[in-house]
């Protein structure tokens, strides 16, 4: 944690509050917790790394990426600054930004699981597969019990099946995971499992209903299935006459 004047020590009470709230998926109040300490500390970067983690559980990559630079500029060895300034890039598909990130990262603290994940995913990504092999068994090692490791794991296997076991393993210790439980609603879909990608699906949008990534799935999901947005009912298209 940055240092925090004595006479703004009531920010970081504002700031703790909105962090409860996302731990707990309630992003409108963790984002207008953390706003009303940055209002108070505008360039502190734990306060801006929080904004940011908002932002990415939303699936605004962009918009997270954003205020962990800021964050990164204000604030050059700050280790969570460029790690997840790497994880925002990953998203974003910015491969070769986001290893300097992570390399960044590394250069502060080597021995860290999630670092050596999103180098490996990076360097699986644009083709370097010795190196990343490498990596992923070094985040194994350091940290085995990362949800996101089995997802990226899982969104490179081209087995359904396989990809299936990964994503359950990764869902069994995080249930709650915005990212793993979108991805077994397309796995469920390609594997031609439309009640159970619903089941997914639902959850998500129980727990992040304003997240443009679920709204995409959503749409996706009606468009590739005979199952309505409800889930619970096939959905026939004779219906519509009915309407």
């Amino acid at each position: 944690m940055s240092r925090i004047p004595a006479n703004k020590l009531y920010a970081l009470g504002w700031y703790n509050e909105g962090i409860a709230h996302l731990k707990i998926n309630e992003f409108e109040e963790a984002m207008q917790f953390i706003n009303t300490a940055l209002e108070a500390l505008p360039e502190n970067p734990d306060f801006l790394i929080g904004k940011g983690d908002v932002y990415l559980s939303l699936g605004n990559f962009e918009e997270a990426y954003y205020y962990y630079k800021r964050a990164a500029d204000n604030e050059t060895d700050n280790f969570r600054a460029w790690l997840s300034m790497g994880t925002a890039l990953m998203r974003l598909e910015n491969y070769d930004d986001a290893i300097e990130c992570f390399q960044r990262a590394k250069s502060l603290r080597n021995h860290d699981g999630e670092v050596w994940l999103g180098i490996g995913i990076c360097l699986l990504h644009i083709g370097t597969t010795e190196e990343a092999s490498q990596a992923l068994k070094t985040a194994i090692k350091l940290k085995p019990n990362q949800p996101a490791l089995w997802y990226q794991l899982a969104r490179i296997e081209k087995d359904p099946l396989k990809a299936l076991n990964l994503l359950l393993r990764g869902h069994r210790m995080d249930p709650n995971n915005i990212d793993i439980l979108l991805e077994l609603t397309r796995v469920y879909i390609n594997i031609s499992d439309p009640e159970e990608a619903g089941k997914m699906l639902e959850r998500a949008y129980e727990i992040s209903p304003k997240n443009q990534r679920v709204i995409e799935m959503m749409e996706y999901y009606v468009l590739e299935t005979t199952w309505n947005e409800v889930f619970d009912k096939p959905y026939f298209a004779e219906d519509e006459d009915i309407l």
